[in-house]
């Protein structure tokens, strides 16, 4: 999956409370049964816990931090959990005694996944349904760039890896995005599906269109982008979804 840098700023969390809140998410996501505990290693855990591995100077240079004060920083996050009754350690050893960490979920801890499950339309996602191929490879990147551009991440499903089968892990990117961006330039059966199961279930959806595109009548009256040149997208769309979403 294509990232820019600035997707990754985007997307990485800015506050204290946006990492426990993926966190959660990521234990949630990885653990199958209620009551099963899950076994990370300690550098993967690292990572999950967005754990600092480099200080910067005023200058930019970077130097790798010692192993121990990253492990305690990994330790502050995981007794944080703890205290706020989210999860367990199944050891009373040090949590990383084996180089890695038991974790077992709480019924609190479940109680917080659900919460944010329901809530996950407040993030950075935007499901983006249009017509893949060659010919469209501008529209693509002119399209990321406007999302991209007014802060939120631009998701296409042929670029997310996934097992499941393509249409319920496309209702589920529908169902989680902040929004949904439907280009009808190729009139794709598929992008107005996708359009009217958005709308069903209450999310905004911003249309564009090729202005030598005549639209369908069910949806010719809804405010459209309508574009001449991919360049002219990134600019338009991003003021509208700054004017527009909350």
């Amino acid at each position: 999956m294509f990232l820019s840098i600035e997707s990754v700023e985007n997307w990485y969390p800015k506050t204290f409370s946006e990492k426990i809140d993926l966190i959660m998410l990521y234990f949630g996501s990885h653990i199958k049964h209620i009551g099963e505990s899950i076994k990370i290693k300690k550098q993967t855990l690292y990572s999950i816990l967005f754990v600092d591995r480099f200080d910067y100077s005023d200058m930019g240079k970077k130097s790798v931090r010692d192993e121990s004060v990253i492990e305690g920083q990994a330790e502050y996050m995981l007794e944080y959990l703890v205290k706020r009754g989210y999860i367990e350690k199944i050891f009373s050893t040090g949590w990383f005694e084996r180089d890695e960490a038991e974790i077992n979920l709480l019924p609190e801890g479940y109680a917080r996944i659900d919460a944010l499950q329901k809530n996950t339309a407040n993030g950075k996602n935007v499901l983006v349904a249009m017509e893949f191929g060659n010919n469209t490879k501008l529209l693509r990147e002119a399209i990321r760039q406007g999302i991209t551009d007014a802060g939120y991440l631009a998701v296409f499903i042929d670029e997310v890896q996934h097992n499941d089968f393509i249409t319920p892990e496309l209702l589920k990117y529908i169902k989680n995005s902040k929004f949904i961006v439907v280009d009808l330039s190729d009139r794709n059966n598929g992008a107005y599906f996708e359009e009217g199961y958005a709308m069903g279930l209450g999310k905004q959806v911003i249309q564009l269109c090729r202005c030598d595109v005549k639209l369908h009548f069910d949806i010719a009256q809804k405010n459209t982008i309508m574009w001449e040149k991919e360049d002219d997208i990134p600019e338009k769309f991003k003021n509208r979804i700054i004017a527009t979403i909350d």
